[in-house]
């Protein structure tokens, strides 16, 4: 199912019993897959981000930064 077929059923689907519990896990597997906005192909990969965050966690402990605070505060 996606979002355009989630909207067109969406009164027989809010009738279910569970319906609420069943609408959360469904908004939820589509923001996992990015499915819910458009994506741009200019993004960085996930893993490349992630090896950027573990080189400056590493400089940051090596200078002996409180690494947790410097993170939060860096601007995205």
């Amino acid at each position: 199912m996606n979002a355009e077929s989630l909207l067109a059923h969406y009164g027989h689907i809010a009738d279910a019993p569970d319906a609420i519990a069943r609408l959360r896990r469904f908004i939820l597997d589509l923001s996992v897959r990015g499915k819910l906005v458009p994506q741009d192909p200019n993004d960085e990969p996930a893993s490349e981000l992630l090896k950027r965050i573990a080189t400056e966690k590493a400089r940051l402990v090596k200078a002996g930064e409180n690494w947790e605070a410097a993170l939060a505060r860096t601007d995205p």
